[in-house]
């Protein structure tokens, strides 16, 4: 009986440990100013979002930055949680989805002078386009994909750089003009070579997610997160945290 006790305290205690690790969380790695990797820092409106939520919960995190297909992959093989994250179908069966952590726009930008009609779909037939490898902007972007030619890439930078190259007729760019404004001026060319058409590809909320794989360990996490995350919209938390990165 006395084995059969010490064995159970050591199952709890083992038990007990491993609820405390922190939770393993990625981010993308260059999507500024929503999130991205600056020298051994990872920054932006979305990392600092999902921080304050897991401090709230009372949930220790562990943040890593990395390319965004292979956070993605990591991610939907249950190997950790991911932030900045838009919301399809096809994800939500892979995924469970958080209370929103943030928004951004994406943009299409093309060179100053090469402006063209963009207002459905249909619009970027034979066009050559730049985004990010492995994203998915929601629907209109998905029956988009079926008429333009995509050239995707994981460094907005070099988006813009083939864009600038006459090698791309548009570049999808996320989140927003704020990260367009970042990018020209680490490249150092002026903003008004490039011109952003009015149309918004999507205006979509960002979410932390994790794989259904893990829902019985994750849920009650989730759960904790998603209380803090409400907190944060009804007390201004979550717009506080935008605006600083709008400025």
């Amino acid at each position: 009986m006395k084995s059969v006790l010490m064995a159970a305290a050591g199952l709890l205690v083992a038990a007990h440990a491993q609820a405390a690790d922190p939770v393993k969380l990625f981010a993308n790695d260059a999507v500024p100013p929503k999130a991205w990797r600056d020298g051994t820092q990872t920054k932006g409106y979305v990392v600092d979002a999902t921080q304050e939520a897991f401090r709230r919960a009372g949930v220790e995190l562990s943040l890593e930055a990395a390319p965004f297909k292979r956070a993605y992959a990591q991610g939907e093989a249950g190997e950790g949680w991911l932030t900045g994250i838009f919301k399809t179908p096809d994800r939500e069966k892979v995924f469970l989805f958080s209370e929103p952590v943030g928004s951004d726009e994406v943009i299409l930008v093309t060179l100053r002078g090469k402006e063209f009609a963009f207002d459905k779909p249909e619009d970027l037939k034979g066009k050559r386009i730049g985004y990010q490898d492995g994203a998915s902007y929601g629907s209109f972007f998905v029956e988009a994909q079926k008429h333009f030619q995509g050239d995707p890439d994981s460094n907005p930078r070099q988006r813009l750089q083939k864009l600038m190259a006459g090698r791309l007729d548009a570049a999808m760019i996320n989140p927003g003009e704020a990260a367009l404004a970042y990018h020209m001026k680490a490249l150092e060319e002026p903003l008004d070579k490039v011109s952003v058409l009015p149309k918004r590809v999507a205006v979509e909320p960002n979410y932390i997610v994790v794989a259904r794989s893990q829902a019985q360990a994750a849920a009650p996490v989730l759960e904790k997160v998603n209380s803090a995350l409400k907190a944060m919209a009804a007390d201004g938390t979550l717009e506080k945290i935008m605006e600083t990165y709008r400025r």
